[in-house]
């Protein structure tokens, strides 16, 4: 069945008058909208001392993925100890922090959609010198020096 000319403008007319008076905003929430999807965040953190409370600074901070290990940035702590990790997607991922004379650390993370920076906050490391002499029972110690 084929519409006639008239049929056709007066649909058309019809669908107009509708679109005009049902306006396309008409359901859509006051709040703007974003132009493109975000798909990375950040992480960013502070190292210090846990005895000193000083910057760690030219720290190595690495930032693998929790399931295969594959490295997805990394950074050097700056002069006041803070790093910060780019570009990383959404997924769960293993933190390594090392620094000479330190502990090493690890610290699994979680960067989620919705947060593009995820404030890791202040780790404070420890150093090596202070686990050593944790470990080592001071009668040890004294006998390790008394010898001559």
């Amino acid at each position: 069945m084929s519409l006639s000319l008239f049929n056709r403008a007066l649909l058309g007319a019809g669908l107009l008058a509708a679109s005009i008076s049902q306006p396309a905003t008409a359901h859509l929430s006051d709040t703007p909208r974003p132009s493109c999807l975000q798909l990375t965040g950040s992480f960013a953190g502070v190292l210090i001392d846990q005895y000193t409370g000083r910057p760690l600074q030219q720290a190595t901070v690495a930032l693998m993925r929790k399931d295969n290990e594959q490295l997805i940035a990394g950074a050097i702590t700056a002069d006041n100890g803070e790093f910060r990790l780019d570009r990383a997607a959404f997924g769960h991922y293993t933190l390594h922090v090392e620094v000479p004379g330190y502990e090493p650390m690890h610290e699994d993370i979680t960067l989620s959609a919705g947060r593009n920076l995820v404030d890791l906050g202040t780790y404070a490391l420890i150093p090596l010198s202070a686990t050593a002499s944790a470990k080592t029972p001071a009668s040890s110690f004294v006998a390790l020096v008394a010898q001559p």
